[in-house]
């Protein structure tokens, strides 16, 4: 590297007082790769070297200097890499202030003329000069100050397209690691621009772009296109050169094409540079003597005693440690890392100085070490916290399943809410993790505690999550040098056959691992494929090379960081394509199915039941491969999966947990998994995944498989992500696919997500009623499904109408002749129409049409006894929810004993824990309630009840809310009021969370908790719950009529007679016109008893007399109380 003077040089003796015509700017220019320094610039025809043959530096009285550097050292294998662009700045920025010092020139303005990369390496010189501030280097920021303007020749500031490449390497192995840097998009280009972009208003810049294409062999391209050569920047100049890119920093005369465009510019900078540079100086000089006094002053100040910081904890205080999966045995390096992230979180117990939690955002390239750098620092860092958890942010579906999962571990239920709420409030410290959040468009931050006492760690390749951080950043790229080569050998060679460190092998391994742009997970997949051998460590570079040439060429592929990647992958997995034997066949089958799934904790279940479910018949879509054995679940096929896994395992293509039984991929190699394939192939393959999925799903849904099923949400809905890309639709269109999307809509139902599920399951119902038939039974399936989504939904008029429907088409859709003969024939009795009543029933009861759910749910039990038994379960949930609204119409005998035979059944059938038996229990226990009757059995029922709800299914689940506002009521009507409102106290805010003020949960809520103040005679704030409730509930339902009767007693306790007797009057009239009650509904004696007692405390006695003739069950005992159901 060297500093050429084109112009005479400069006279000039540092002990002489005179000089001649000494220079007014210095115009230094730099050359691109490959290419030389004086031949850059010179025509090769003419020989014209026109910094010195034709401009006028002697007019214009400036010294023109040519940068040299060695170009072939970017251009040759493993002798440059993505970050060899620093030394050669720091060159630069050294030897210009050298040669400028020597000659007094120091302060002279400087303008840089720049081709193709030298313009980079100029930014990247002038980033660093800006910098140099200290005392001992502030010479070195000589070249910033004095830089007034650059012209950029071709400079590719946005980067280069990948065919542009082939112009420049057609006849080489393929293109270094450094020439992939400059691809668009690239890491290096970014930080350049990054570095460069707070500076550029200081400095005058002309952006020039070719304009004729550069041809090899057959390819022809523009080496820079113009939006790379010269962006929209502000207040910056740009021009076309009707030139190619070698050719249009080459004039031979002073009328060639750009020539009077840059001799314009430089004249221009030429004449104001002097005086702009010269004010910027004194600025600078007088900023800089200020900050030499504060630094002076700082020297002068007594040394501060500051005490250590402890965590304040005890050692090893770690109670949970949920992560995916352990880290990696190979990982290397980044303790420099580890240790800036532990003290930016600092002591484990405490907060940021605005009270939020710590939170440290670890960005960068895919492949660079990110989650297993978190999970080596979750392992090292274990003994600190109570609890580490792990959040996969890959999507907000991801996410909010990954915090329900963790709610039902602690608990709490398997709800979003659940998880996120058990960590708000847990005041012990915690680690969370939430790893490749990559999405610029997902806020992250609505995902984070409220609460707690925790740090949080995230893990992104957006450099825009950074403003997440509230303890610092860290930008991850390649290893340092040596690490890489430690890693490499590492995975390559056992530990007592790893290489000397002054041996020939670590030499290769060194060349090797600056190709690969120093990334961990691609110097891991190089070491696997050494160590496999597959290529010798002596080889690996050639082939690799080569790979990587053809690699490029691949649309999916925009980035060195993913070439180099991806190349590692695919050397091993075409030797696995290559070997015909059936364990190879069954490992690329294997990949091939989880490139559509979720990357993350694929679970092997999902395949043993693919098998099982094969072999009894019930297969979907017919898959190829491994996944389409016609055979039983043996020892040999469980063999087969074993060999294949480990065969993947083996070549480092994934990454299994053979305990947890769960098998992972990076991401960006299950991205390149897909990509690698044809159009046709993707969706072959992704039919294969979705049916594989499909098939694993129980159409039974046992209780038992509910755990497995939750796991399969990320993958469920990684397929249909993949449906949309490759289909642009998701819904079916054929009879196997709506199969496969109906078993998917089960799975997000029985996981709570009703709306997901609905959506999915209203385009299987119009795709079968169209290709099989609305009296078709699957086409009657969907819809059935369909009304129960409704129904968690509360959508019960959409839920009832379905039901109805389906109703009307098994009236008509009759199994048999034998059932159109019965008697009568407009009351069938066959099981589709019963269960259907059945569903009905259920319905009907809880949007309050009592008289009509007692027909439907007598007909549906006398018809199923008939049909099925009394032992079916169909049966048992028929008379269960007849049950519930014999219940409601206060016929508590009838109740009881349809509910004590249901119980004993399902006591016998599912065991005491199963959640229909504890359904049966709680409703049995409140049966006793309302009749007065057993209160201590009551009270022992729902109690245990609550207890097993909150162990199986979470202190959230909704179920486990019922219970506790069930046991509310008990203890409300056994004169222990002031304990159910704690319950209620307790129970309010989760729902309010959960369901909303609007949900019927939480009216049910409110109600009891309006009979406990009234209880407790806190009758203000029972009048205030009562006025929330009759601003929600629905004046057409009879729950809005028993939560008046509660408003007049609140009235008439606290003296206000004439209101309460208004509204009691009003109620009984609209009962009589509207008949919400029946004529014999007990609720109607209730309001009457309460217009009695305002009579009474009136002494209007005759009045009193006339109601009680009326109504002859006044003052009777044991009246029934107001309550609303849920």
């Amino acid at each position: 590297m060297a500093i050429s003077e084109l112009t005479a040089p400069t006279t000039f003796e540092p002990s002489s007082c005179s000089a001649t015509r000494i220079p007014v700017a210095d115009i230094v220019a730099v050359h691109g790769i490959l290419e030389r320094g004086l031949e850059a610039w010179t025509d090769t025809e003419s020989g014209v070297l026109w910094l010195r043959d034709l401009f006028p530096h002697e007019r214009y009285n400036v010294r023109v200097l040519v940068y040299h550097y060695d170009a072939e050292a970017f251009s040759s294998p493993s002798e440059a890499s993505a970050d060899r662009i620093l030394p050669f700045a720091n060159s630069l920025v050294a030897e210009l202030c050298a040669d400028r010092q020597l000659v007094n020139a120091f302060k002279r303005p400087i303008i840089f003329v720049c081709h193709g990369f030298g313009g980079l390496l100029v930014k990247r010189a002038l980033a660093f000069s800006s910098t140099r501030r200290a005392q001992a280097v502030e010479h070195l920021r000589s070249v910033f100050m004095s830089t007034h303007s650059i012209i950029f020749f071709g400079t590719p500031h946005n980067g280069i397209r990948k065919e542009v490449l082939t112009l420049w390497h057609h006849d080489r192995p393929g293109p270094t690691q450094f020439l992939l840097n400059l691809l668009r998009g690239s890491e290096m280009l970014q930080e350049i621009t990054d570095q460069f972009a707070p500076l550029m208003k200081r400095f005058a810049i002309y952006n020039l772009w070719e304009q004729r294409k550069t041809k090899a062999d057959e390819v022809s391209a523009f080496a820079v296109e113009e939006d790379s050569a010269a962006p929209t920047w502000d207040n910056t100049e740009r021009c076309g050169i009707f030139a190619t890119h070698d050719d249009m920093v080459k004039f031979s005369d002073v009328h060639d094409h750009g020539y009077r465009v840059v001799l314009e510019a430089l004249a221009r900078y030429i004449a104001t540079a002097p005086a702009l540079i010269h004010y910027r100086w004194e600025k600078d000089m007088e900023a800089l003597g200020q900050e030499r006094q504060l630094e002076a002053e700082d020297l002068l100040k007594p040394p501060l005693r500051y005490l250590l910081s402890s965590d304040g904890i005890k050692p090893n205080c770690n109670e949970w440690f949920i992560i995916p999966r352990c880290s990696s045995t190979y990982f290397t390096g980044r303790a420099s890392h580890a240790e800036f992230v532990r003290e930016k979180l600092g002591p484990v117990n405490h907060l940021d100085q605005a009270n939020r939690h710590k939170v440290c955002v670890i960005y960068g390239l895919g492949g660079a070490g990110k989650t297993q750098f978190c999970l080596k620092y979750a392992e090292d860092n274990k003994p600190r916290y109570w609890g580490v958890f792990w959040i996969d942010a890959s999507s907000e579906e991801n996410a909010e399943n990954s915090f329900a999962s963790l709610g039902q571990q602690m608990g709490k239920g398997a709800t979003f809410t659940g998880g996120m709420y058990w960590l708000s409030q847990c005041t012990k410290p915690w680690l969370l993790v939430f790893d490749n959040a990559d999405d610029p468009e997902m806020d992250v931050s609505k995902y984070f505690p409220v609460g707690g006492s925790g740090h949080i760690l995230i893990t992104t390749r957006n450099p825009g999550a950074e403003i997440y951080a509230t303890a610092g950043h860290l930008r991850f790229s390649g290893l340092e040098p040596e690490d890489a080569v430690s890693l490499l050998l590492k995975t390559a060679f056992p530990k007592d056959e790893s290489p000397s460190p002054k041996s020939d092998s670590r030499r290769t391994a060194q060349k090797i691992t600056s190709e690969l742009g120093y990334l961990a997970l691609a110097i891991a997949n190089a070491g696997t494929s050494i160590r496999r051998n597959i290529y010798t460590l002596e080889m690996y570079l050639r082939h690799y090379l080569g790979h990587r040439k053809d690699m490029i060429i691949s649309k999916s592929i925009s980035t060195a960081d993913e070439a180099n990647i991806i190349t590692t992958w695919e050397i091993p997995f075409q030797r696995l394509a290559s070997r015909r034997s059936l364990e190879y066949r069954d490992a690329v089958d294997l990949i091939h199915i989880c490139a559509f799934m979720h990357f993350d904790s694929i679970p092997e279940a999902m395949f043993q039941r693919t098998w099982e479910s094969i072999e009894t018949g019930k297969q979907l879509h017919v898959a190829p491969g491994l996944a389409g054995i016609r055979s039983e679940w043996d020892e040999g096929s469980q063999f087969r999966l074993r060999t294949a896994l480990s065969i993947l395992y083996n070549y480092s293509i994934i990454d299994h947990d053979p305990k947890r039984g769960v098998l992972s991929l990076h991401p960006v190699i299950q991205r390149w998994a897909k990509d690698r394939l044809s159009e046709t192939d993707q969706k072959d393959w992704l039919n294969t995944a979705v049916a594989v999925l499909a098939q694993c799903i129980s159409p039974d849904m046992e209780a038992s498989g509910q755990g497995f099923r939750r796991s399969l949400l990320p993958h469920i809905e990684a397929c249909l992500r993949a449906l949309k890309s490759l289909y642009n639709k998701v819904g079916p269109d054929s009879v196997e696919r709506a199969t496969e999307i109906e078993r998917f809509a089960w799975v997000f139902a029985e996981n709570g997500l009703w709306r997901r599920a609905s959506s999915y399951q209203v385009d299987v119902l119009r795709f079968r009623a169209k290709k099989l038939g609305r009296f078709h039974v699957h086409t009657i399936q969907a819809q059935r499904s369909l009304a129960q989504s409704h129904f968690n939904l509360f959508d019960l008029i959409p839920c009832i109408s379905a039901q109805t429907h389906i109703l009307k088409t098994n009236w008509y859709a009759r199994p048999s002749f034998a059932d159109w003969m019965i008697w009568p024939p407009w009351k069938p009795e066959h099981i589709p129409y019963c269960i259907t009543l059945s569903d009905l029933t259920l319905s009907l009861w809880f949007a309050g049409k009592l008289d009509w759910s007692k027909r439907a749910g007598e007909r549906a039990v006398n018809g199923l006894v008939k049909r099925l038994g009394p032992d079916d379960p169909m049966t048992l949930t028929a008379m269960f929810n007849l049950a519930r609204t014999y219940h409601h119409l206060c016929d508590q005998h009838a109740s009881r004993a349809l509910l004590v035979k249901v119980l004993r059944k399902r006591k016998h059938l599912f065991g005491p824990d199963h959640p229909d038996t504890l359904m049966v229990r709680n409703e049995l226990g409140m049966s006793f309630c309302v009749a007065r009757e057993r209160l201590p059995v009551a009270e022992r029922l729902v109690s245990n009840v609550l207890a097993a709800r909150k162990r199986i299914l979470g202190e959230e689940h909704a179920y486990t809310l019922w219970s506790m506002n069930d046991l509310a009521r008990v203890l409300t009507i056994r004169e222990r009021p002031d304990k159910a409102i704690a319950i209620l106290d307790k129970v309010a805010p989760i729902l309010r969370r959960t369901l909303g003020e609007s949900h019927p949960g939480m009216s049910m809520m409110k109600a009891n908790l309006t009979q406990a103040y009234v209880r407790a005679r806190r009758w203000r704030e029972a009048e205030t719950v009562l006025n929330e409730l009759l601003q929600v509930v629905p004046k057409d339902h009879p729950d809005w009529i028993v939560a008046k009767v509660g408003y007049v007693r609140v009235l008439t306790a606290t003296g206000r007679l004439e209101e309460a007797e208004t509204d009691c009057l009003k109620l009984l009239n609209v009962i009589a016109k509207e008949k919400v009650l029946s004529a014999d509904s007990p609720r109607i004696t209730v309001i009457a008893e309460q217009l009695s007692l305002i009579y009474e405390k009136q002494e209007r006695w005759n009045e009193r007399e006339a109601l009680k003739a009326k109504y002859p069950l006044i003052d009777q005992p044991d009246k029934q109380q107001f309550e609303i159901r849920m």
